[in-house]
């Protein structure tokens, strides 16, 4: 991520450096969820043996590793230094690690040649940047003539089961709550036709868009609960429950654990994944 405005100006997602503090539970809770619709992205991609493959905003290397298991070469960047150190550990462990290189990275300002890869990828990635349209141009920059990109971008957030239940926890809690002064700014471009708009910017043409639907099965209530600030939006919410943090946390565990028990539990999220292609010369 690649602040365009001071950080302080930029919501907690949007500041690269707050990445560093969640690597490991980010792996460890959020991960599953991204690969589930990352894997539905590539598979958009169709990528071939041998081919290159850009993965912007790539965070601990879940869909880069995806995609070398299916023989790509692939680049994957990320502004965070700690994610990019994960994701290099992990890719030496990897059958296929060898087709990995992973470097920091603005994702803004991608210190790559022009028309270098035969596709490119961003999982909630480029959707958080201060400015996601230069994100997109750069993207469309590496690109070869002919190349396609797939960006996935949540949609039909109500659908969010996690942060539902979060926000039902607060309500018992504290009372109703007034809806947010301003949208997360992941949640910019959740309906069609901004995604379609934010491929668009960048002089791609557009394929399809597709609505992806995953469950995101944990190993239970309380699991999550402990590991639920597992990104830096996330950790400001909890903390802004002050003394109240406690209190709710238990409210959503016991929400959850009345609905699916104590043992491994499911919840749902909705995303799109827009693929557009890069015009040939």
């Amino acid at each position: 991520m690649a602040p365009m405005k001071p950080a302080a100006e930029l919501q907690p997602d949007q500041r690269a450096a707050d990445w560093d503090d969640h690597v490991e539970v980010y792996e460890a809770a959020f991960e599953p969820l991204s690969i589930a619709f990352a894997t539905r992205a590539l598979a958009l991609l169709d990528l071939s043996p041998g081919e290159t493959l850009i993965d912007v905003a790539a965070g601990s290397g879940g869909a880069a590793l995806i995609a070398a298991e299916r023989g790509a070469k692939v680049l994957a960047v990320d502004a965070s230094k700690q994610m990019i150190e994960r994701l290099r550990e992990r890719a030496a462990r990897h059958a296929q690690g060898r087709s990995i290189r992973a470097e920091v990275m603005d994702g803004v300002e991608l210190a790559v040649p022009d028309a270098r890869f035969d596709a490119a990828i961003s999982a909630f990635g480029v959707i958080l940047f201060p400015d996601a349209e230069r994100g997109m141009r750069e993207i469309a920059r590496v690109l070869k003539p002919g190349g396609r990109v797939a960006l996935v971008a949540w949609t039909e957030s109500e659908r969010y089961e996690l942060m539902t239940r979060l926000l039902e926890a607060v309500a018992a809690v504290r009372g109703p709550q007034p809806p947010p002064a301003s949208l997360p700014a992941q949640l910019r471009f959740r309906e069609p036709d901004a995604l379609r708009r934010l491929l668009e910017s960048a002089a791609l043409v557009v394929r399809e868009i597709v609505r992806m639907e995953e469950e995101w099965r944990l190993a239970s209530a309380r699991w999550i609960a402990e590991r639920v600030a597992f990104a830096p939006g996330m950790t400001a919410l909890i903390a802004s429950l002050g003394p109240d943090r406690r209190a709710v946390l238990e409210a959503f565990v016991a929400g959850l654990e009345r609905d699916q028990g104590k043992g491994e539990v499911s919840l749902r999220a909705v995303a799109h994944a827009g693929l557009a292609v890069k015009p040939g010369d």
